[in-house]
């Protein structure tokens, strides 16, 4: 019964879990010797299961991309875990990194710096094998290019293109497909569709969906776009000042915002930041 017990815990755990993670920055003030402490982050916590997607919301500065930066191991925490399957990656050495980290990959907003100008379409889609050290054979690493371009619905005769040859939409299905070629658990979408045309969003954002019910893919959405994350997202979470303060599902927290005609959290007029429509607060 005992070893039934813990299958069962073991099956119930999220598949990321932030817990109390604390960031700070040290900041060099201006005609002053001393430094000046940031705190970017302040005790969050968050879960993200398998198949599932959360939006984090939140004006520049709230901490969203410092939360992402530190999922990715791109930063080191000062307090907190970050569990991936009930491992705490912060405790794990180097070499024990790096075949979780081939789960969790990011795609950024602007895919045209994202992807390097001077390699073609293939040489981008094999740079995550070569960046991670991958084992395979130079055929199976060409079959598995060809299949995530299936997968992003692009042609096999891009593949000799560069990117600043390809439209806008093409060059996101591109930084899609490179972040696939590693069969990822975890993507972290950091305004990756807010560069693009509305119609070009739909395509993309139902592109993700497909994707991530077929591969049982979990998400999580760094935006300002209300109407994206109602789409995309089973839950919401909104950050102001490193912290996470109100989460609920997209019904809760922005019905009354896209009646009202809204799609991005409008602009406060003294301060020009940002303003998050309502949502749930904390422990309520």
């Amino acid at each position: 019964m005992a070893i039934e017990a813990s299958s069962s815990e073991i099956a119930k755990q999220p598949l990321l879990a932030v817990c109390g993670l604390t960031l700070r920055y040290a900041q060099r003030r201006v005609l002053r010797r001393d430094c000046a402490g940031v705190t970017a982050l302040q005790d969050v916590s968050l879960e993200l299961d398998v198949g599932r997607t959360l939006a984090l919301i939140g004006p520049s500065g709230s901490g969203k991309s410092s939360l992402a930066r530190c999922v990715l191991l791109l930063e080191k925490p000062d307090a907190g875990r970050i569990l991936y399957g009930g491992r705490d990656l912060l405790s794990l050495r180097p070499r024990e990194r790096r075949p979780v980290l081939r789960e969790i990959q990011l795609i950024f907003q602007d895919s045209a710096s994202a992807l390097n100008p001077g390699f073609t379409v293939e040489e981008v889609l094999a740079e995550p094998f070569v960046i991670q050290k991958w084992a395979g054979t130079s055929t199976e690493r060409q079959t598995r290019i060809h299949e995530v371009m299936q997968q992003v619905e692009l042609p096999a005769k891009l593949l000799r293109r560069k990117p600043l040859e390809l439209s806008g939409g093409q060059r996101q299905r591109v930084a899609i497909a490179r972040s696939l070629t590693l069969r990822p658990k975890i993507l972290i979408l950091d305004e990756a569709l807010s560069a693009l045309d509305v119609s070009t969003q739909g395509q993309i954002a139902n592109l993700l969906l497909d994707l991530r019910d077929k591969y049982s893919m979990a998400y999580l959405y760094i935006t300002h776009d209300l109407a994206m994350a109602s789409l995309l997202a089973e839950e919401v979470a909104e950050m102001a000042a490193g912290r996470i303060v109100r989460r609920g599902s997209p019904a809760e927290g922005f019905t009354a915002n896209l009646q009202s005609g809204g799609r991005s959290l409008p602009l406060d007029s003294a301060s020009g930041e940002t303003v998050p429509g309502p949502l749930i607060p904390l422990g309520k």
